[in-house]
This record gives structure tokens, C-alpha cells and sequence, in this order.
């Protein structure tokens, strides 16, 4: 009796090791380790969660059920050679820690803790015009690239490498162009995750164009208004000759019948 009593002992005192770290992504799934030894053929695994010990997942006497818990239902996948447990579509109510109990057939138990984070994937970022400039030397343009994602870095990647260019932290970028296309990418990265989005620049106008001076743009205008106004003064004065030669004739005729 003593011998059976110290078995159950035995087999309840189960070495527990440290919490493990997982982060997975909304939507994606995300595999949770046992920890088991892989040299362990195992005849118990136990799937839990919340401290009153929640069985989500468990294995015993060679039947597997993934179906415990509703909220999990059809989402997990339990590997009964290695004890991992795989969650699929990922919600915001997976974040949490999970215990998984493991024992092999020869009644040998370890507990472990894996802790899920789950996290949103990175947006991707949106490229900006701030300002450009035409110069003797080509184009200088400033672009500024934001995210609605928070505590993320940015970096820029530019070609042709012959383009010269400047950042800041804040996702600010000044390069110079010339004619040739210019593919300008900016990347926001966090938590070993990158999002980018590419734009295309190029400069058309290398030269800034002169502006007309007030005499060269109105000078066609004045001429024209010069002429026209020369013609209107010239009409009443071509009619005013024809109506004298009018009258002078008039008058040398009846000179000349008075004259009989």
C-alpha cells in the first residue's frame, strides 16, 4: 500500500519549467510548444487555461479533444507525438497564457507555460509630396511617409544608388532627381515585421522656366490695340475728304451756271 501511494506521489510531482514567449498575428495561427522531451512517447496531454485550469485540448488512452472549450472550436490541432498545440485564426481573446501537462508512458510529467501574444499586422505606409523644387542641378523633392501603426521605424530604399538622398527619424526623405525614373520605397518595421509601400519620381524640368517680363507679355496686345485704334481714327477722316470733294465740286458747278 505504502509502495502504491508513493507512485502517485511520484507521478504528481511534475517539473515545471519557465514561461516561453509566442507572438502571433490577428487571422493568422500560431503554434504553442509543449516543451515535451522528443524522445517521450506520450500517453497524456492536457491543453489549459485561466488558473481554475480551462481544458481547451487533451489526449489520454489513444482519443484526442480539440473541442472542449466552444470559443475553440474547430480552431485547434493537436499533435499527439510532440504535444503542440496549433490555434488557427487568431482573435483578440487569444491573448493569454496557456499550461500544457504532458506525461509519457513511463509516467514521467512536465508542465509547461507558453504565453500568446497576439498582434496586429503593420499597415502600409503612405508616401507624401511635402514640396519639389526645380533647380540647375534637377529636381529636389521632399517626401514624408506615415502609418497609422504606432512605435514603428522607418527607413527608405532608393534607385538608381546613383540618386543622392537624405532621412530623418520622422520618415522624411530629401533626394535630388534628374531625368531618369527614380523607384523610392519607404519601409515601417516593428517587432521583426516590415510594411512598404513604392512610389515613381522623375524629373521633367531641370531647368526652372523664366517668367515673362510685363512688356514682352502685354506687347502683342498693345500692337494690336495701337492699329485698331489708328483704324478708327482714320475712318471719320477718309469720310470727311470724300464729302469735301463732294462739296467742292458741287460749288464749281453752279459757279459755272452762274457764270452763263
Amino acid at each position: 500500500m505504502r509502495g502504491r501511494i508513493l507512485f502517485i506521489l511520484l507521478i504528481q510531482v511534475a517539473h515545471v519549467q519557465s514561461l516561453e514567449e509566442v507572438n502571433g498575428y490577428l487571422g493568422d495561427s500560431v503554434t504553442l510548444p509543449s516543451g515535451g522531451n522528443p524522445s517521450w512517447k506520450l500517453s497524456v496531454i492536457n491543453w489549459s487555461i485561466f488558473p481554475n485550469v480551462t481544458f481547451i485540448a487533451s489526449y489520454r488512452n489513444g482519443n484526442k479533444n480539440t473541442d472542449r472549450l466552444s470559443r475553440y472550436k474547430g480552431r485547434l490541432d493537436l499533435n499527439t507525438s510532440s504535444g503542440d498545440l496549433t490555434i488557427r485564426n487568431l482573435t483578440r481573446d487569444d491573448d493569454m497564457e496557456y499550461t500544457v501537462d504532458l506525461i509519457d508512458t513511463e509516467r514521467n510529467n512536465i508542465v509547461n507555460k507558453i504565453n500568446v501574444t497576439v498582434l496586429k499586422h503593420l499597415q502600409k505606409p503612405t508616401i507624401n509630396t511635402i514640396s519639389s523644387k526645380s533647380t540647375e542641378e534637377g529636381c529636389w523633392i521632399w517626401l514624408r511617409c506615415t502609418t497609422a501603426d504606432e512605435s514603428v521605424n522607418f527607413s527608405w530604399e532608393v534607385e538608381p544608388d546613383s540618386v543622392l538622398y537624405t532621412t530623418n527619424r520622422d520618415g522624411v526623405l530629401s533626394a535630388i532627381l534628374n531625368s531618369t525614373q527614380t523607384h523610392i520605397t519607404c519601409i515601417s518595421s516593428k517587432n521583426n515585421e516590415t510594411a512598404q509601400s513604392s512610389v515613381s519620381q522623375k524629373c521633367y524640368d531641370r531647368k526652372p522656366q523664366p517668367q515673362p517680363l510685363p512688356r514682352d507679355r502685354f506687347g502683342l496686345h498693345g500692337f494690336i490695340a495701337l492699329v485698331a485704334a489708328l483704324i478708327i481714327m482714320l475712318i471719320p477722316i477718309t469720310n470727311w475728304k470724300g464729302e469735301r470733294k463732294t462739296l467742292l465740286k458741287k460749288s464749281s458747278l453752279l459757279c459755272f451756271s452762274s457764270s452763263k
